[in-house]
């Protein structure tokens, strides 16, 4: 049952507890409120209970589907039943969409979220404790695709990108940024999710042996921010990190460059090593590669003699014979 009269909502406040917005200051309702607040964030599920079960007895208006199935909710999440808990905020916010207590759900599986995804772990056949890293990456997606545009979507992809970082799966960070990207360009939110998408695609580059794909990526990703937030560019010192991705690019295509030369292929070798005078003129590889050309070009110069040696003495007249 909500509020259809009032237009009242729920929220946590200070992220940690709920009440509505718009209630009247009666003092009876505050303290139930305030029991039921209580009681659930310390764990005293017992006292938890009966708070709510006071509240609706004393406020019928609040007697409801929507109501029971948020208490049931908020009563496992007071026994630290977080998975269970989240089953329960995700049903009743598919059960319920029009609920004034909607918005507190939504937050209360953003605290259970930022627990898995922070390390809080989860009990797997009732016995064994493992960690919950999936479960928190799948309750902040379900809340950015219900919430929509609200702040609690934002917050959740959010943390889940930093979390990502935080754990070393920065492609994974990367994918979650590029989401935020697409869904707010502008913005904060979509300046940090530039940012984003640069540093971890610069993170996800495991050095001149691997594709750098990425590292072109992060690259484009860094000039663009660049020429977008110059001031914050130059305090991050961005045209360092993009002088810095060149030198790592140009050890790439170096390292590409002496492969070929190591087996043979000259001409393509050649190729490489052009490209890298040509593109990164200032880096170390444009050094070497400098050095390194003048060597490749003997070597197909011998390649051109002895296959020139071998047409003068290929016998013609021996094909009629």
């Amino acid at each position: 049952m909500v509020f259809a009269a009032k237009q009242q909502t729920w929220h946590l406040k200070d992220g940690q507890e709920w009440q509505q917005v718009g209630q009247e200051k009666d003092s009876g309702y505050m303290l139930a409120v305030s029991d039921a607040k209580q009681f659930v964030s310390t764990g005293k599920t017992g006292k938890a209970k009966d708070a709510f079960a006071k509240l609706k007895k004393d406020y019928p208006q609040l007697a409801g589907a929507d109501f029971d199935a948020f208490v049931k909710a908020e009563l496992l999440y007071s026994q630290r039943k977080y998975d269970k808990a989240s089953d329960a905020y995700d049903k009743f916010t598919d059960d319920f969409p029009q609920s004034a207590f909607y918005q507190s759900a939504l937050e209360r599986q953003y605290q259970i979220g930022t627990a898995f995804l922070g390390g809080q772990k989860k009990r797997a056949l009732g016995v064994i404790s493992i960690t919950a890293y999936d479960e928190g990456g799948a309750i902040m997606n379900k809340i950015a695709d219900k919430a929509g545009d609200a702040p609690i979507a934002k917050n959740a992809l959010q943390t889940l990108a930093q979390s990502s970082e935080k754990r070393g799966a920065y492609y994974d960070s990367y994918l979650v940024w590029s989401d935020i990207s697409n869904r707010w360009p502008t913005g904060q939110v979509g300046q940090d999710a530039l940012l984003g998408m640069a540093r971890t695609l610069e993170k996800d580059y495991r050095g001149p042996k691997f594709d750098s794909k990425v590292l072109e990526s992060s690259r484009s990703y860094y000039a663009e921010y660049q020429k977008r937030y110059e001031d914050k560019a130059a305090e991050l010192e961005i045209s360092q990190k993009l002088g810095k991705l060149d030198e790592e690019l140009a050890e790439k295509e170096l390292n590409v460059a002496d492969y070929y030369a190591r087996t043979g292929s000259f001409t393509a070798a050649n190729i490489y090593y052009q490209r890298i005078t040509e593109v990164w003129p200032s880096s170390v590889a444009a050094k070497s590669a400098e050095q390194k050309i003048p060597v490749i070009k003997k070597e197909q110069d011998k390649l051109l003699a002895q296959s020139m040696l071998k047409k003068k003495k290929f016998n013609w007249k021996g094909l009629f014979l």
